[in-house]
C-alpha cells in the first residue's frame, strides 16, 4: 500500500492540470479493475444555479446523452453524494427512481460501479465514480481493495478539486478573523450596533469588516454576504 500510494501521490503532484491529474486517477482505477472513471464537483454558489464540473473517460456518445437528457438532475448517486460520505454500489434498487438512466447506462456498458463523495473546500461536494462492464463488485473484492479505493477517492478529490477551482477562478480570498466574527454575529441576527457592543468596538468598524467580507465573497449586501459565507464554510 505504501509504495502504491506513494507512487500515486507523486504522479498527482507532477500533474499540471485537471486532465493530467484525472488521467493519473483513471490509470489507477484501471489497475484496481475498473474500465471507466468519473469525477464530478459541485460548487455551492450561486444558490439558484450551482456550478457543476465533470471530467470522465466515458464514451463521447454517453457523455452527450447524459447531458442531453439532463440525467444529472435525477442521478441517484449524485443525491447520495449530498447526503453521505459512504460509498454506494450501483444496483437496481439504487436506480429505481431513475430507471431510464439505469437502462441507458447499461446499454453503454456501464453496468457495475462504485461512487463515493468527499466534501471539499469552500462548501463544495465532489464524487469519484469507478465503473466497468462486467463482473459485479462483490464483498470479497471490496475486502481486498477497500483501503485503496478510499485512499484513491480522497487523493483524487484533493488533486482534482484544487485544479478545478484554479482553472475556473473560484478560489475565494480568506476572511480575516474579525470579518468572520462580524459575519457570525450577523448570521445570529445581531445588528452592527449590537455586534459592536459585544466586540467592544464601534458599529462603523463592524460595518467595515462586513463590507470587506462581502467584497471577497462577491456579495452585494449583508444578507448575501452572510449566506455565502455560511455556504462556503467560512463561518466555521
Amino acid at each position: 500500500m505504501e509504495s502504491w500510494g506513494g507512487a500515486l501521490l507523486d504522479a498527482l503532484d507532477a500533474s499540471g492540470d485537471v486532465r493530467q491529474a484525472f488521467n493519473t486517477v483513471a490509470k489507477c482505477a484501471e489497475q484496481l479493475g475498473f474500465e471507466w472513471c468519473a469525477y464530478g464537483y459541485q460548487y455551492p454558489l450561486p444558490f439558484t444555479d450551482r456550478r457543476f464540473y465533470l471530467v470522465n473517460n466515458y464514451a463521447e456518445s454517453w457523455r452527450e446523452r447524459y447531458k442531453e437528457a439532463g440525467y444529472l438532475r435525477v442521478d441517484p448517486t449524485v443525491a447520495h453524494a449530498h447526503a453521505s460520505l459512504e460509498p454506494v454500489l450501483w444496483c437496481d434498487g439504487l436506480f429505481r427512481s431513475a430507471q431510464q438512466l439505469w437502462d441507458e447506462a447499461r446499454s453503454f456498458g456501464l453496468r457495475h460501479g462504485r461512487a463515493q463523495a468527499c466534501y471539499g473546500p469552500e462548501g463544495g461536494v465532489g464524487m469519484l465514480t469507478l465503473a466497468r462492464s462486467s463482473e459485479p463488485i462483490g464483498q470479497a473484492e471490496l475486502r481486498t481493495k477497500e483501503v485503496r479505493l478510499r485512499f484513491l477517492v480522497n487523493v483524487a478529490h484533493a488533486a482534482l478539486t484544487k485544479r478545478i477551482l484554479q482553472l475556473k477562478g473560484l478560489h475565494l480570498a480568506p476572511l480575516t478573523p474579525r470579518e468572520r466574527e462580524a459575519l457570525r454575529w450577523a448570521a445570529d441576527g445581531k445588528t452592527s450596533t449590537e455586534t459592536a457592543q459585544i466586540l467592544s468596538t464601534s458599529s462603523h468598524t463592524v460595518e467595515f469588516h462586513i463590507k470587506n467580507a462581502g467584497r471577497k465573497l462577491g456579495a452585494r449586501n449583508r444578507p448575501s454576504a452572510t449566506a455565502r459565507a455560511a455556504a462556503t464554510g467560512m463561518l466555521r
